[in-house]
């Protein structure tokens, strides 16, 4: 069954996100030509305020695609659980834990393949505004801290969508204007989970500063870098932590609340 509804899930949403794409992959597109055309007539006055008119474009463009899976599958998620439309999601022959983790995986794999396709593109567009010259290598240059940071990007991002779905089923507890209260609901578990991980990165913090304090009164900087990097790995660690418990305990309390207090509209 819950390859069905992921299989339901994935046919819904395509829709949505292929326009997205295309238009991404034009925007990129438009984006390298202007640089190209730009390169060649760049004492134009009247190219040059186009120019800016494309920057503004693009940037207002490559804002709006990373922020779309959050958009659309969040109104997908309330539309299909907390309306009317949700008494077809609840008649199925699924559990509400197969039908919340169905909805999940295809959330969370809308989000992570927009995320790919948004920082290839962004690289794209680099590399024809700069035409080659920029240089990358430092980003990538530590190939384990890449490896970390992509996975409390990943850890992340399951984490605000579990994050957004429990602020939709929390909204259950009000009768109306429920589109309001998921946001509250939201920006309520967003402010303690940002006071939780504050107080938890408190002593990582305090070490990275008395670190940053010996480079100036030591000449052995290459040493204090070293220590530097090796106070990475338990922030990382700590913070991927953190987003798999918030995410485990969003997950059960959005199952409770559907099993316990699903009132529809």
């Amino acid at each position: 069954m819950l390859t069905k509804l992921m299989k339901h899930e994935f046919k819904a949403t395509y829709r949505t996100f292929l326009p997205i794409y295309i238009g991404l992959t034009l925007i990129t597109t438009l984006a390298c030509i202007g640089s190209q055309v730009m390169r060649n007539y760049n004492n134009n006055p009247i190219l040059e305020i186009a120019l800016g008119l494309g920057i503004i474009i693009v940037v207002l463009s490559y804002i709006f695609v990373f922020v779309s899976p959050y958009i659309f599958l969040s109104l997908r998620f309330y539309r299909t659980t907390a309306t009317r439309e949700a008494y077809l999601t609840f008649t199925v022959p699924a559990d509400t834990k197969t039908i919340l983790f169905a909805k999940f995986i295809v959330t969370f794999l809308w989000t992570v393949l927009t995320s790919l396709l948004w920082i290839a593109s962004f690289l794209i567009f680099i590399e024809c505004v700069t035409d080659g010259q920029a240089d990358f290598t430092y980003f990538f240059s530590e190939n384990e801290t890449i490896i970390w940071q992509i996975l409390t990007m990943v850890f992340g991002f399951a984490a605000n969508i579990l994050m957004i779905f429990t602020a939709v089923c929390l909204s259950q507890l009000v009768r109306d204007h429920r589109v309001i209260a998921s946001i509250g609901f939201y920006a309520a578990i967003y402010t303690v989970q940002q006071i939780i991980s504050i107080i938890a990165l408190i002593p990582f913090m305090i070490k990275t500063m008395d670190l940053f304090s010996e480079v100036e009164t030591q000449m052995n900087e290459a040493a204090i870098q070293a220590d530097l990097m090796n106070e990475q790995l338990p922030v990382y660690l700590l913070t991927i932590g953190l987003s798999l418990g918030m995410s485990v305990a969003m997950f059960f309390l959005s199952n409770y609340m559907w099993k316990k207090k699903l009132n529809l509209l």
